[in-house]
C-alpha cells in the first residue's frame, strides 16, 4: 500500500517538486505539439516527457491492475473479486479493520464485477429497487464512466442493461432491453452500489443484491460449485521504476489502443519509445536521454500521492476548509494531470451528477485536523446538503482508512441510524476522541493524529454542482478536555 504524507508535508514536497510540473497539451494548440513530436529527444526534454508518460499511463495501468487482481478468485467472494462475467456483493459495510482501499463507503453496499465482451453483449438485470437508492457506475478501461444505469436515470423499477463492445454488438433481432450500453472497449468495470442502513436492513440490500445477474444474450449466466473456496487474490502491483513502466504502459496500449483523442500526446511520446507497439531501446535514445526519461518516471510515480493531497490544500484554503472536487471528475477528456490524480486517490470516482464528495481538509480558518482538537460543524435545518438521494459524513484518519471506535461508527447521515437534530432541525456534529456529555449532537471518533472529513452527496441538486451551496466551516473548539 502506498506511504500517503501528512498534508503539510506533501505540500512542501510538491513544492520542491514544481518544476517538473507540467500540463498536458491541448489538443487545439496543434503547433506547439507538432514542434515537440518532431524534436529530437535529449535528457532535459525526457524529464518533462517521462512526467506525462507517467501522468497518461497510471490510470490505465492501475485499472487494469485492479482487473486482474479482482478477477483471480475460483469463484465470488464478498470483498469486491469474482472472476469475468460475475458479481461480488458484499454482505455489511466496511469496518476500521478494512484497508483493501482508500476512503472506504459506509453507505452503500457494493456490487463489483468485471466484464470481457469479447464472446458477446453481457446483460444485466436487476430487480424492482422501490424507493431504494441503486446505481452500476460502467467504467471503460481508461478510467472514464460511460454510463450509470441506476435509480437516477432508470427509476426504481426491474430493469434489464445491455452492455456490448461496439466491436462485437451481438446478433440483430432477439430480446429487447431497458437500455444498451455500447463500449468502445472489451473490458468494462461494473461498480454497483446498492443504499442500506443498519445491519438488518443491510441484510435486505444484500438479498436484493443476490438478485443481480450477469448472463448472455441467451441468458446463461456462470455458475460455481456450491463448496467453491474463492482463494486469495493475486497481486499485480503497478511499476514504479520507469524501464518496467513503459513495457507494461507500451504493451496495454497494444491491448488496449487509446482514443484518437489522445494522439497528440502520443505523438509526443512516441519519439521517447512510449507508445503502442514501440519500445525506447528501439527509440535510438543516447543512454543519458533514456536514464533521464526513466527517472522522471520513477519520481512521477513517487511524487502522484502528494500531489493528490496539495491540490485538495490548495483547494480546501479557498473553500472555508472544504475541497471540491472538479467538475470533469469520471469524464476527464484530456485532462491527464486530474485523471492521474483521482486513480491514486479515488480509483473509479462517479461523475459530479450522480454523486459529488467534498473533503474536508482543514478547520474554517485553514488549520489542518489534529486529534488533540475537538472540532464542531453546525449544518442548519435550511441549509443541509441538498441531495435526491442521501448524504453522509465519514471521519478518516490521515491515511484514509476508517478510525477504530468501540461503537463501530463511522458516519452520520439521514441513512445512519441515530441521527441526532436539534430542535430547530439542524444537525450537529462533534469531531473528538471521546463521547461528547451532550446528548443532542452526533459523534464522530477522532484519532489521535491527523485525520480528514468526506461529505457525500448522491443525486446533488443544482445548487451543490454550480457552487450555490458549500459546507459551512469546521469549527476548532480547541484542545481535547476528556
Amino acid at each position: 500500500m502506498r506511504r500517503r504524507l501528512s498534508i503539510l508535508g506533501a505540500l512542501c514536497v510538491a513544492a520542491l517538486a514544481s518544476p517538473l510540473v507540467t500540463a498536458a497539451p491541448s489538443p487545439a494548440s496543434p503547433a506547439p505539439v507538432a514542434a515537440a513530436a518532431s524534436a529530437a529527444p535529449d535528457p532535459v526534454s525526457a524529464l518533462t516527457i517521462g512526467r506525462d508518460a507517467y501522468q497518461y499511463g497510471f490510470p490505465l495501468l492501475e485499472s487494469l491492475r485492479v482487473r486482474a487482481e479482482m478477477t483471480s478468485v475460483r469463484c465470488p467472494d464478498e470483498r469486491g473479486n469474482a472472476p469475468l462475467n460475475s458479481f461480488s456483493n458484499a454482505r455489511r459495510f466496511a469496518d476500521a479493520t478494512a484497508r483493501t482501499v482508500v476512503a472506504p463507503n459506509t453507505d452503500t453496499l457494493y456490487s463489483i464485477a468485471h466484464l470481457d465482451l469479447g464472446g458477446g453483449p453481457v446483460v444485466l438485470r436487476h430487480p424492482d429497487m422501490g424507493r431504494r437508492y441503486y446505481s452500476f457506475a460502467m467504467l471503460d478501461p481508461y478510467t472514464n464512466v460511460i454510463a450509470i444505469p441506476g435509480a437516477r436515470e432508470d427509476g426504481g423499477g426491474a430493469g434489464s442493461v445491455q452492455v456490448r463492445w461496439s466491436r462485437r454488438p451481438g446478433p440483430a433481432g432477439g430480446p429487447t432491453y431497458d437500455r444498451v450500453v455500447t463500449s468502445r472497449y472489451r473490458y468494462v468495470w461494473v461498480i454497483g452500489r446498492t443504499l442500506a442502513s443498519g445491519r438488518a436492513d443491510q441484510r435486505r440490500a444484500h438479498q436484493l443484491m443476490t438478485r443481480y445477474t450477469l448472463t448472455d444474450v441467451d441468458g446463461r449466466r456462470r455458475t460455481f460449485a456450491d463448496d467453491c473456496r474463492p482463494g486469495r487474490p493475486e497481486r499485480h502491483p503497478t511499476p514504479t521504476t520507469g524501464a518496467a513502466f513503459v513495457r507494461r504502459l507500451n504493451a496495454a496500449l497494444t491491448r488496449i489502443p487509446p482514443p484518437q483523442r489522445d494522439e497528440p500526446l502520443l505523438a509526443r511520446l512516441a519519439a521517447y519509445g512510449i507508445g503502442p507497439g514501440l519500445s525506447p531501446d528501439e527509440a535510438g535514445l543516447d543512454p543519458v536521454t533514456q536514464e533521464s526519461l526513466f527517472r522522471a518516471i520513477s519520481t512521477a510515480a513517487s511524487l502522484l500521492p502528494r500531489e493528490v493531497q496539495a491540490r485538495a490544500l490548495r483547494g480546501a484554503l479557498t473553500h472555508d476548509g472544504w475541497f471540491d472536487p472538479p467538475p470533469r471528475i469520471g469524464r476527464y477528456g484530456t485532462d491527464y494531470e486530474l485523471r492521474a490524480q483521482i486513480a491514486s486517490a479515488g480509483l473509479g470516482a462517479n461523475t459530479r451528477i450522480e454523486a459529488t464528495y467534498p473533503v474536508g481538509v482543514t478547520d474554517g480558518t485553514g488549520v489542518p485536523y489534529v486529534g488533540t482538537n475537538d472540532y464542531r460543524l453546525i449544518l442548519a435545518a435550511d441549509d443541509l446538503p441538498p441531495v435526491r438521494y442521501f448524504w453522509s459524513l465519514t471521519m478518516y484518519d490521515a491515511d484514509g482508512y476508517l478510525v477504530p471506535n468501540a461503537g463501530d461508527r463511522y458516519s452520520i447521515g439521514p441513512s445512519h441510524p441515530g441521527l441526532r437534530e436539534q430542535p430547530d432541525g439542524s444537525v450537529v456534529v462533534v469531531m473528538s476522541r471521546t463521547r461528547p456529555s451532550d446528548p443532542t449532537v452526533n459523534w464522530l471518533p477522532s484519532p489521535p493524529g491527523q485525520f480528514r472529513l468526506n461529505l457525500r452527496l448522491y443525486g446533488p441538486r443544482p445548487a451543490a454542482l454550480d457552487g450555490r451551496w458549500t459546507p459551512p466551516p469546521v469549527q476548532d473548539l480547541g484542545p481535547h478536555l476528556g
